[in-house]
């Protein structure tokens, strides 16, 4: 059998080869034999090019990581077909590299190297990042002078450059190391979702909740979707890849109203309500632009917003119990409000103007403040309890009045951050925890839903 250090010469000649002739095709196989964990022994890279342009430059990709607009989709893309063949090409930048999203980290148990495919950001040739052990336990460096560390954690990997990124490698199923997270030093991050067997990447979602879903058909990904936020509005938009007749889908940008399709979470089969609607959406984004900040997300219809982790439920509804009777879930008449799609971000937290009395301290386990309004949107007699307030502090700001920040005591944790709101008929103050349920009042029905502003 050839040796490693043989095959890879072999591999930059065939990649140099590739370069010269991918202006006349769409792509290119370079094949190695390297002894590799999990007998990976291929490694594909093809151009991005829209299908009806000319060629292009070798790995000169016509998308874009939109990381720091958040009013821009993720990933931005051109308005035509994308070439065939995507799931090959996609990379992110890695230092002076640029790693291919849909390839894994492997192991060379012959020299004792980790291995990283990557395409030089300089040559635009395919690049294998060599990783040899240090003198320090479990830590392995990039032996081509890059300046990228790896730390061996058993089942999980973690790829730093020198800014201090962090790419998260995770052991799945079928013994490869995939790219399961992205994360720079200022705290923006992608996290990467596979099917549950861990063998197809399903999709991408960012710290800010914008989702990118890769929807596969026999051949390969048949189109990519997107979801984002932009002037307070949802947007949805789909792009086709290879050649397929544009009658199969509806290019137009469109509001979102949920961006469920990309995460994995069913609806219990005990589920009261079955679907999360336009209105509910229209209504959640409302009761969002009252309570919280410009990025801010609200869940008050029995849903949790879906770009929240995978651990956590989507719908936390009414359900029917094994025994037939009607019981009320955690957002039944109750409302959540999160800074973020994802729910980790901060947010400013409000309420209305026209309280007549409120507690004078946050209480002291969930840091609950209430508000007595003679009349609040479309009622009167209302009292409204803010739980897990944060740096509490009564600022009057126009219709509406900053009490503190989402995410005090009981509301915050290392994978998300909220807080959670609730309506009671009359003067109740902060009532006993088994009189709430027949005092709440579901906070769809406290304010009329609008599209350009707060409700009133």
């Amino acid at each position: 059998m050839p040796s490693y250090r043989t095959l890879l010469l072999r591999a930059f000649c065939l990649a140099s080869l590739i370069v010269c002739l991918m202006n006349a095709a769409t792509g290119a196989t370079l094949a190695s034999k390297a002894r590799v964990d999990g007998g990976r022994n291929r490694v594909r890279f093809v151009a991005v090019k829209p299908a009806n342009t000319g060629s292009v430059e070798p790995a000169s990709p016509t998308y874009k990581w939109n990381v720091i607009d958040r009013g821009l989709p993720l990933l931005g893309l051109p308005n035509s077909h994308l070439t065939a063949g995507l799931d090959q090409s996609l990379t992110y930048p890695l230092d002076q590299f640029s790693f291919p999203l849909f390839q894994a980290l492997t192991y060379d148990d012959e020299h004792a190297l980790y291995l990283l495919p990557s395409l030089s950001k300089e040559s635009k040739g395919i690049h294998f990042i060599e990783f040899a052990l240090t003198e320090s336990k479990n830590t392995y460096t990039s032996v081509d002078g890059a300046n990228l560390k790896l730390i061996d954690n058993d089942n999980m990997k973690t790829v730093r450059t020198g800014d201090g990124t962090k790419y998260i490698f995770v052991r799945y199923p079928d013994g490869e190391f995939r790219c399961a997270s992205i994360k720079d030093s200022s705290g923006v991050y992608l996290n990467l979702l596979y099917t549950a067997n861990g063998l197809v990447l399903h999709g991408v979602v960012d710290s800010s909740g914008r989702t990118i879903t890769f929807n596969y058909a026999s051949d390969g990904i048949k189109s990519i979707t997107q979801t984002w936020m932009a002037n307070s509005e949802g947007l949805t938009k789909t792009w086709l890849v290879g050649d397929q007749p544009e009658s199969l889908i509806d290019p137009a940008v469109k509001y979102s109203h949920s961006v469920g399709s990309l995460m994995t979470k069913a609806l219990p089969s005990n589920a009261v309500v079955r679907q999360y609607t336009a209105a509910m959406a229209a209504s959640d984004k409302t009761l969002a632009q009252i309570f919280g900040g410009p990025h801010a997300v609200a869940g008050a219809n029995g849903f949790e917003p879906a770009g929240l982790a995978a651990a956590y439920p989507f719908y936390r509804g009414d359900i029917i119990g094994d025994d037939g009777t009607e019981r009320r879930g955690h957002l039944s008449y109750a409302m959540h409000l999160y800074g973020s799609s994802d729910g980790t971000s901060d947010s400013p937290l409000y309420v209305p103007a026209g309280f007549t009395q409120h507690s004078g301290q946050p209480s002291p386990t969930d840091a609950v403040v209430t508000f007595y309004y003679p009349r609040l949107g479309n009622l009167t007699d209302v009292t409204l309890a803010v739980f897990h307030v944060a740096d509490f502090q009564i600022s009057y700001e126009g219709e509406r009045v900053r009490i503190g920040s989402i995410g005090g005591p009981g509301g915050s944790s290392a994978f998300y951050k909220h807080s959670h709101l609730e309506f009671y008929r009359g003067n109740a103050g902060l009532p006993p925890l088994g009189a709430r349920p027949g005092l709440r009042i579901d906070p769809a029905t406290v304010f009329t839903a609008t599209s350009d502003g707060p409700g009133k």
